[in-house]
C-alpha cells in the first residue's frame, strides 16, 4: 500500500516527463512557463518583502544577544542580504524580470544562504543553532514562497548544505554533535521540502493540463451551441449568467428579411436516389447555401427538407437587411447554376423573400433551436411556393425598398393563402430599375 502511494505520488502524467515533470510538447510547456509566471508573479513579489524583514527582525533579535560583532553583523546583513533582496524586487518590476526570474530568485537565495553559512565565521558569538536555525528559514522560503520548479530548489538546497558543511567543517570547531544536530534538521527540512516542492509542482501542472481540457471541452461545446443558435443569443445567455430553462428568450423585431430555398423537383428525385446520395447531395447545397449566408450576414434559421430558411435583422438589428437578403438570393441562384441532382438532372431553386416585423426566441428544453414567427415568414414561404424555378419573388416591401438599387420585373398577382390577390415582384438583378 505504501508502495503504491509512492508509486503515484511521483508517476507523471504522460503529457510530463518523468521526474523532470516538464511537459512532453515544448509548446504546452512554454504556455504553462508563461501562465505560472503570471500567476505566481505576486507571490514572488511578497517572498522579496518578507524575507527583506526577516532579515531586519532577524537583525533586531541580534542585537538582544550579540555584545561585541554587532558592526559585523550590520556590515553582513545590512551591507550585503538586504540590499540584494530590494534590488531583487525593484528588478520584478522590470519587463525583463520574465526572463531571468528563475536564476535570478536562485541568485538571491544562494546569496542569503552563504551570508548567513560565513556570518559564524566573522561572528564569534553566535552558536551552532544560531546558525542553522537562519538556515532552515532560507531553505523554507527556497522551497515554498520562492515559487521555483522543484528541480531548481532542490538544486539550491543542496549547494545551501553543501556549503554550510563546508564553512563548519573548514572554519568553525563546531564539535561532531553539533555538525549531526545541525545536519539532522538541515538535511530534514531538506527532504521534506524537496517532497513537498515536487508534489506541488506535479500538481499544478496536471491541474493546468485539466484546465485546458476543460477549455478545449468549453470551446467545443461553444462552438457547438453557436451553430445552434445564434453568437448573440450564446453572448446574452453567458452575459446573463442564465441557463436556457431559466428563462424564455423571445424578441420583437421591427423589420427584417427573410429569404427561403426551395430545391426544384426534390421529392421526384429522392424516389430515384439513395439515401445516401440524396442526404450528400443536401449537404453539399446546403453548405454553400450556408457559406452565402456567413459572406452576407444572414442568420440561417432551419432547414427543412428540402428549403432552407434564412433571415437578415434578426438577432442582432440592421439597416440593410433587405439588401443582405436580396444578396444572398441572387448568389443562390448563381451557385447552383450548372449544379445536378445524382440523377443527372439539372438542379433549380424558388426564392421567396419578404420584408416586415417578426418575433424571435429560442424554444425547446432538450433540444433547443432559435426560431422565426410572423407574418413576414409566412409570406416569404408563400412567395417561395407560389414562385416560379430559377427566380426569385419577393413582396411588395421589399420592392419599395430596393427598387432603386436593383433590377425587378413587372409587377404581377398571386393568390396568397389567408391574403387573396398579392401584387409580389421578380428581382432580376443588380443595378438601378428602369421604370
Amino acid at each position: 500500500m505504501i508502495r503504491a502511494a509512492i508509486r503515484d505520488f511521483v508517476a507523471p502524467a504522460p503529457e510530463m516527463r518523468p521526474w523532470l515533470l516538464r511537459f512532453v510538447d515544448p509548446q504546452t510547456e512554454r504556455r504553462f512557463q508563461d501562465a505560472y509566471f503570471r500567476d505566481n508573479l505576486q507571490y514572488v513579489r511578497v517572498a522579496h518583502v518578507f524575507g527583506i524583514a526577516t532579515w531586519i527582525l532577524f537583525g533586531l533579535l541580534a542585537l538582544l544577544v550579540l555584545e561585541n560583532d554587532v558592526e559585523i553583523d550590520s556590515l553582513l546583513r545590512y551591507g550585503i542580504a538586504v540590499p540584494v533582496a530590494v534590488a531583487s524586487l525593484a528588478f520584478s518590476y522590470a519587463r525583463a524580470f520574465e526572463k531571468y526570474w528563475k536564476p535570478q530568485l536562485a541568485f538571491v537565495l544562494l546569496t542569503s544562504a552563504v551570508v548567513w553559512a560565513t556570518y559564524r565565521v566573522f561572528v564569534n558569538e553566535a552558536d551552532s543553532a544560531w546558525g542553522f536555525a537562519g538556515l532552515m528559514l532560507i531553505l523554507t522560503f527556497n522551497f515554498t514562497f520562492a515559487r521555483l520548479p522543484w528541480t531548481w530548489a532542490t538544486v539550491i538546497g543542496a549547494v545551501t548544505i553543501g556549503y554550510a558543511n563546508l564553512v563548519m567543517l573548514a572554519w568553525l570547531d563546531d564539535s561532531t554533535v553539533d555538525l549531526l544536530f545541525a545536519d539532522f534538521f538541515l538535511v530534514s527540512a531538506f527532504l521534506i521540502g524537496t517532497a513537498a516542492s515536487f508534489g506541488i509542482e506535479r500538481g499544478v501542472r496536471l491541474l493546468y493540463l485539466r484546465e485546458q481540457e476543460l477549455d478545449r471541452e468549453r470551446e467545443r461545446g461553444d462552438r457547438l451551441l453557436r451553430n445552434i443558435l445564434p453568437g448573440a443569443i450564446v453572448d446574452r445567455l453567458k452575459e446573463r449568467d442564465v441557463a436556457l430553462d431559466a428563462e424564455y428568450i423571445a424578441e420583437g423585431h421591427g423589420e427584417v428579411t427573410v429569404v427561403f430555398v426551395d430545391l426544384v423537383g426534390f421529392t421526384q428525385q429522392a424516389g430515384r436516389t439513395t439515401p445516401a446520395e440524396m442526404v450528400a447531395s443536401l449537404d453539399e447545397i446546403f453548405t454553400r447555401f450556408d457559406e452565402l449566408a456567413d459572406r452576407h450576414g444572414l442568420e440561417k434559421i432551419k432547414t427543412v427538407g428540402d428549403a432552407y430558411m434564412a433571415v437578415a435583422g434578426a438577432p442582432e438589428p440592421r439597416e440593410d437587411d433587405a439588401e443582405a437578403a436580396a444578396e444572398m438570393a441572387l448568389d443562390a441562384i448563381e451557385c447552383l447554376i450548372g449544379a445536378r441532382w445524382p440523377s443527372g438532372d439539372e438542379m433549380g431553386v424558388r426564392v421567396g423573400v419578404a420584408s416586415g416585423p417578426a418575433v424571435a426566441g429560442v424554444i425547446g428544453r432538450r433540444k433547443f433551436a432559435y426560431d422565426l414567427w410572423g407574418d413576414t415568414v409566412n409570406m416569404a414561404s408563400r412567395l417561395e411556393s407560389h414562385g416560379v424555378p430559377g427566380r426569385i419573388q419577393v413582396s411588395d416591401s421589399v420592392f419599395e425598398r430596393l427598387c432603386d438599387r436593383y433590377v425587378f420585373s413587372e409587377p404581377h398577382l398571386v393568390e396568397i393563402k389567408g391574403k387573396g390577390p398579392t401584387k409580389t415582384w421578380f428581382l432580376l438583378g443588380r443595378g438601378s430599375s428602369e421604370r
